[in-house]
C-alpha cells in the first residue's frame, strides 16, 4: 500500500505534506472524541473511540493520498487506509492508557508555552489572545476543544518521548551490527525444487477432471469482442467529466456529444477483450467492461489528468469451447498445480531432514537487496532472507521465487569497507540510535495491543471494513 511513501520517505515532499498534517492536526485532533452521542466504534483501556473521531482521521489521511496518487486511488489502497487509521487510533489510546498509568500529565504553563509558540497566535512577537480566538473562530475551532486536543497531543508527545528513552542503550558493537546489515553483503547457498521436474509423477483422474468441468464449465468460452466509442476530457479544460457522463446517459449519443462539445470520438471497432485490456490497461476496464450492455455509458476513468467515457456499441460472447478443449486445458492445470505442491513438500522435507541435495551459491548479495541475481525478486513474506547469519544459518521455510522453490542457507559474508565505516560511522550512529528508538516504541505499543486484547481491555465494536 504505501511503495510511494517508503520511496521518497526523506523527500522535501514528504516533509512538506507532513508539515501539512501537522497543522491539520493542530485544528482537529481528537475532535472527535468529545462527541459524546457518536457511535463507539472501539474501547481502549477505558477509552471509547468514536465514529465522529475516526470519520475526521479517515477523510484527512484520503485527501493526502489523493495528492500523493491522485487518480491512481483504487479499492485496495482505501481498505488498507481504514486499517490504517483505526490501528492508528487505537495506538493513539493505548498511550493515553500508558500516560495515565504512569500519572504523566500537561500543565497550564506547557500548553500556554505550546500556544504561545505559535506563530498564526502571535501579534508583535508575543501570543495575543485576541488573535488566538479569532484564528481559532476562523477555522470553526471551539477554544475548549481546541485547549482539550492542544494538551492530548503534548500528552502524547510527553509519553512518546519517556518510552522511546527506555528502551535499552546501544553499544559500538550494535551499531556496528546495525551497519553490516545494511552495508554488508552475504553469500547463500540453496538447492532448487523446480515444479517441471514432477510433472511425470503427477496423476489425475477422469472423475477429476469431470467434476472440475461441471464446476468451471461457464470459464471455457471463446473471447468475447467489443466494439467501443469514447472521449476523453482534458482534466485542465473547463468540462467536468461528471457532468460530461450524466449528459451522456440522457443523450445515450456519444457521436452527437462530441460534436457539440468539440470533442473527438474515437473508436475502437471490434476488438477481442484481452487486446482493450491492454491498449487501456491504467484504465482498468476489466473491472467495468462486462456489465455493460448495447448502448450504456461508463463512468469517467481517470489517468494522468484526463478522463475517458465510454459507450459500448456491440458486444458479441464468445462460443463455448469444445468439451475435449477444455478437458486437455483443465488437465495441464491441474498437473501444473500438483507438481508446483509436490516440489514444495519435497523442499520442506529436504529443510526438516537437513539434506538439501545439490547446492549452489547466490555470490555476494547486498544485505538490503530487493533480489537475487539469476533468481528474482525476493516476495514480501521473505525479506529477511538476506539476514541470515552464522547464528542463524538456515532459512526456515521453502522460499517461492518465480514458481520455482529454493532453501536456503548461509554460506558466506563480506563486511562492509572499514574505511568507509569510519567515514559514515557519526552520522550512522546517530540514525541507528534513532531507528532503534523508533523500534522500540513500535514494539512497545505492540506488546502492549496484544496484552490488552488478551485481558479484554480492547473492544473491536465496528472493525474497519465496516466502517
Amino acid at each position: 500500500m504505501l511503495k510511494f511513501m517508503r520511496k521518497y520517505a526523506r523527500s522535501y515532499l514528504i516533509k512538506i505534506i507532513f508539515g501539512v498534517i501537522i497543522i491539520v492536526f493542530v485544528f482537529y485532533f481528537g475532535a472527535g472524541s468529545i462527541r459524546e452521542k457518536e457511535t463507539v466504534i472501539t474501547e481502549v483501556g477505558g477509552f471509547d473511540v468514536r465514529d465522529a473521531e475516526y470519520r475526521e482521521s479517515y477523510n484527512q489521511e484520503v485527501e493526502i493520498f489523493r495528492q500523493l496518487y491522485r487518480d491512481k486511488m483504487d479499492d485496495k489502497l482505501l481498505a488498507d487506509l481504514k486499517e490504517k487509521v483505526l490501528s492508528d487510533i487505537i495506538n493513539k489510546y493505548i498511550l493515553l492508557s500508558e500516560a495515565k498509568k504512569l500519572g504523566i500529565s500537561v500543565s497550564e504553563q506547557e500548553f500556554a508555552d505550546l500556544i504561545g509558540s505559535v506563530e498564526a497566535f502571535r501579534k508583535d512577537g508575543k501570543f495575543d489572545r485576541e488573535r488566538y480566538l479569532a484564528v481559532l473562530k476562523q477555522n470553526r475551532t471551539d477554544p475548549e476543544q481546541f485547549e482539550k486536543s492542544q494538551k492530548t497531543m503534548l500528552l502524547l508527545r510527553k509519553v512518546v518521548s519517556i518510552i522511546r528513552d527506555t528502551g535499552a542503550p546501544v553499544s559500538d558493537a550494535d551499531i556496528w551490527a546495525g551497519y553490516v546489515r545494511e552495508k554488508g553483503k552475504v553469500d547463500l547457498a540453496y538447492s532448487r525444487f523446480d515444479p517441471a521436474a514432477y510433472k511425470d509423477k503427477v496423476s489425475v483422474t477422469d472423475k477429476e477432471l469431470n467434476d472440475l468441468y461441471e464446476k468451471e464449465r461457464d470459464r471455457f468460452r471463446g473471447e468475447n469482442t467489443f466494439r467501443l466509442k469514447y472521449i476523453v476530457i482534458d482534466g485542465a479544460g473547463n468540462l467536468r467529466d461528471d457532468q460530461a457522463y450524466m449528459d451522456l446517459l440522457k443523450a445515450k449519443d456519444i457521436d452527437a456529444y462530441g460534436k457539440q462539445k468539440g470533442l473527438a470520438v474515437s473508436d475502437t471497432g471490434d476488438m477481442r477483450q484481452t487486446e482493450l485490456f491492454k491498449r487501456f490497461k491504467t484504465l482498468k476496464i476489466e473491472t467495468w467492461l462486462k456489465d455493460l450492455r448495447k448502448g450504456d455509458v461508463s463512468l469517467p476513468a481517470r489517468d494522468d489528468g484526463k478522463s475517458y467515457i465510454f459507450q459500448l456499441v456491440t458486444r458479441e460472447d464468445g462460443k463455448p469451447m469444445e468439451k475435449s478443449a477444455a478437458l486437455t486445458s483443465l488437465k495441464a492445470r491441474l498437473t501444473g498445480e500438483k507438481a508446483k505442491e509436490m516440489a514444495r513438500l519435497a523442499a520442506e522435507d529436504a529443510l526438516k531432514a537437513k539434506s538439501p541435495g545439490t547446492r549452489t551459491t547466490t555470490g555476494f548479495v547486498s544485505r538490503t537487496s530487493a533480489s537475487i541475481p539469476k533468481l528474482g525478486e525476493i516476495p514480501k513474506d521473505a525479506m529477511d532472507l538476506l539476514g541470515l547469519t552464522k547464528e542463524k544459518p538456515v532459512y526456515g521455510k521453502p522460499v517461492e521465487i518465480n514458481g520455482d522453490y529454493y532453501i536456503f542457507s548461509f554460506a558466506g559474508e563480506q563486511d562492509p569497507d572499514r574505511k568507509e565505516w569510519e567515514k559514515n560511522k557519526e552520522g550512522f550512529s546517530r540514525y541507528y540510535a534513532a531507528r532503534h528508538r523508533e523500534q522500540f516504541l513500535k514494539s512497545f505499543i505492540e506488546e502492549s495491543k496484544q496484552a490488552m486484547l488478551k485481558e479484554g481491555k480492547i473492544k473491536i465494536v465496528k472493525p474497519a471494513k465496516e466502517l
